[in-house]
């Protein structure tokens, strides 16, 4: 046989054996694996052709049985260790092929499980083991093949064998998706009515049942799943046919690997949701650096598809199975190929132009100097989304990657916020994005979105305009723009004093971020970059990314105002040129900590399967005074890393001109925006510290005046 057929069947074994047990073992190991020189006889029974759904199947015998195999296994007892060969094998079944894509590739399957018989006898270990368990470990082992097989190549589940013209002869290491799901058609939603008519609501008197026991609000979310990495849609309303239009980024190991998307639906009167059914896609490398897309359609047709390059939308209607006639409308899109030789196969746009690079890395958007001031006045004519013929709109800002949000204003179509918000203006980000939304206690409501152009603002002049909402009938917002430069402020207006000198009396957080285990690994190489990001209202610290672990350590403090609200933790895989993937979060109540007191946990980590967080978290009144010391050498610093974030940026441009390899360019952008955070540390705290100072004058200048006015 061949030595690479039997290299692929060890690790597929491998990957099965994984946290399996059984009586007597505790764990089951693979240490040796070889398949022999007999290989399987093909097409010695029958061959034939049969048509389902317009589609020629092939079908052929299939035959295996070899007695000079010799797969070693090592399985753990509670005193020691005992080992045991597989040294015979016979496996018969039916095998179909079907062409698909115009004959660029192949899929296979049994027709039905096949019959699978394992011999097996005594090896060498440090503990015997009873000879009436070997029988039982045989049929535990058959069992575990054919339970894998059904899962992996027994109709309808099919293998893909591409036939490209090309190869590009390279080994692939994994992948990078972005998934959208956009939308689902005809859910139905008998399960909920069925438990209504079944009895188990309330009936009247004539047995019809009453309008008030069935359902109000029904909404639906979907879950994808992609090796380790689980995503969850929002909450959608829907009378079967919701819509979600969620993307998310997720990362496949290997050249091949199954999305699976879950339909839930959640009634207004229940936190958890109901399974509803369920579909998978299938995807696999081909060596021309071709995707190929497959799954069963109705009646378990063939729906198959192919993205020739990367960043290639593919849109797939699939069935979803438990309910009939239903389908999930998903877009997928494979934006690179890695390989382990460290090459990369992406959309020819990043390749021709190396000095797009700058731009493509999220904290590198250069500032001006200047800063914007919008101010959200009122909304008018806005839509109803309530019952009542009212809604209860609040307005969404985003200025680059920093959002704002106003307050809700209950019940009012024509609401009135009068909130000023500032951003530090960016040289390459010429608008804001405004959304309108309605709060809900499900999902919030979209009431209109909008986009603000900035250009051709004049430092001092306010632009006084009315923005009408897209995408709905009726709405407008009332918004002042202003542009200012921060050098010729004079001082700051008095609310900010006040505002200051209370954010002076609060209580400190001192949150010391230590290290965190098992986290879920996002990377194709098996591994991730994790940092975490640490919020408490709207305050955020971000802490050190540790490259390339599980288990990271960082063992850092923060500080952060006492605001009253959850302390959110984070945690995000940190990639240079794509975004950023969450891989879990938890929160951290602190309310009723005493003063001065340490409380020290492990917090797992929310939305995925397994990681947590070691932290600790102390309370502590703020500070009475500045070091006059410490602010110097903050100010010293600060200055420091701002000139060494230009002179890396000039190195970077150079770089980018004389075609510097994507490697280079990549590790020098790894240190500008760890120079960068830094900076934005010590600029952090010394305006900080501006505003402390600034509250105790304006809060000695009142003494003063109450002095005066009793002298």
């Amino acid at each position: 046989m061949e030595p690479r057929l039997s290299q692929i069947f060890s690790v597929a074994m491998m990957k099965q054996l994984k946290g399996r047990k059984t009586r007597p073992f505790r764990t089951i190991d693979l240490q040796e694996f070889f398949l022999g020189i007999s290989p399987p006889i093909l097409a010695m029974q029958k061959t034939f052709w049969s048509s389902k759904l317009d589609e020629q199947v092939f079908h052929m015998g299939f035959e295996w049985e070899t007695s000079d195999m010799k797969v070693l296994l090592a399985g753990k007892l509670a005193g020691g260790t005992a080992r045991f060969v597989i040294n015979s094998l016979y496996a018969k079944g039916d095998i179909q092929i079907m062409v698909i894509l115009d004959g660029q590739a192949l899929l296979y399957s049994f027709t039905s499980c096949p019959e699978i018989r394992i011999g097996m006898a005594f090896g060498s270990g440090g503990q015997s083991v009873p000879a009436t368990e070997l029988p039982l470990i045989a049929s535990w082992l058959e069992k575990l093949f054919k339970e894998t097989l059904v899962r992996t190549m027994v109709e309808p589940q099919r293998r893909c064998f591409p036939l490209p013209a090309v190869s590009l002869k390279k080994h692939v290491s994994g992948a990078v998706f972005c998934i959208t799901v956009i939308s689902a058609r005809n859910l139905k939603q008998q399960r909920h009515f069925a438990t209504v008519l079944s009895g188990t609501s309330s009936r009247s008197e004539s047995g019809i049942v009453s309008e008030d026991s069935l359902p109000r609000t029904i909404t639906s979310f979907v879950e994808i799943t992609l090796g380790g990495l689980t995503r969850r849609t929002g909450l959608s309303e829907h009378y079967g046919s919701p819509k979600w239009n969620d993307t998310f980024n997720m990362i496949l190991h290997g050249s091949e690997g199954t999305i699976c998307f879950n339909i839930y639906e959640q009634t207004s009167s229940h936190v958890k949701g109901d399974f509803c059914g369920s579909c998978k896609i299938q995807v696999k490398y081909a060596a021309d650096g071709s995707t190929i897309f497959w799954t069963s359609g109705v009646e378990d047709q063939v729906l198959a598809d192919r993205a020739e390059n990367c960043w290639k939308e593919v849109l797939m209607n699939v069935p979803i199975s438990g309910i009939e006639n239903a389908e999930l409308c998903v877009s997928l899109i494979v934006t690179e190929w890695q390989f382990v030789d460290g090459s990369r196969i992406r959309s020819d746009t990043f390749n021709k132009m190396p000095s797009k690079l700058l731009y493509s890395f999220g904290s590198l958007e250069t500032i001006t100097g200047r800063t914007l001031r919008i101010t959200v006045v009122e909304g008018r004519n806005l839509a109803a989304k309530d019952r009542t013929g009212k809604s209860d709109p609040y307005v969404q800002l985003r200025y680059g990657k920093v959002k704002r949000k106003t307050k809700t204003v209950k019940g009012d179509l024509n609401p009135v916020w009068k909130q000023t918000y500032e951003f530090p203006e960016l040289h390459d980000v010429d608008h804001l994005q405004l959304k309108c939304f309605d709060a809900d206690y499900i999902t919030d409501e979209n009431l209109g979105t909008a986009r603000v152009n900035l250009d051709g603002l004049e430092d001092g002049v306010v632009r006084d305009i009315w923005i009408p909402l897209q995408k709905v009938k009726t709405g407008e917002i009332h918004l002042l723009l202003e542009a200012f430069t921060i050098d010729t402020e004079a001082e700051t207006p008095q609310v900010d004093q006040i505002n200051s000198l209370k954010d002076c009396q609060r209580d400190v957080l001192e949150v010391v971020l230590l290290e965190a285990r098992d986290l879920v690994a996002a990377d194709v190489r098996g591994t991730s970059d994790p940092f975490v990001v640490l919020q408490c209202g709207d305050e955020k610290r971000i802490s050190k990314v540790v490259n390339m672990t599980l288990h990271p350590q960082w063992n850092q403090t923060f500080e952060l105002n006492d605001t009253g609200e959850p302390l959110r933790l984070t945690v995000m895989d940190h990639n240079v040129l794509l975004p950023n993937v969450k891989i879990g979060h938890c929160t951290v109540e602190y309310d009723r900590i005493p003063r001065n007191q340490v409380i020290d946990k492990w917090v797992p980590l929310q939305g995925v399967r397994n990681g947590e967080l070691h932290v600790q978290v102390i309370r502590k009144p703020a500070e009475s005074g500045i070091s006059k010391k410490e602010h110097s050498n903050r100010t010293s610093k600060a200055l420091d890393k701002s000139h060494k974030v230009q002179a890396l940026l000039k190195q970077l441009a150079i770089m980018s001109k004389t075609g510097a390899d994507t490697e280079t360019l990549e590790k020098k952008l790894e240190e500008l925006k760890i120079l960068e955070a830094e900076k934005s540390l010590y600029l952090t705290r010394l305006l900080k510290e501006r505003e402390m100072l600034l509250g105790k004058i304006q809060g000695l200048a009142k003494m003063l005046e109450i002095n005066e006015e009793h002298s």
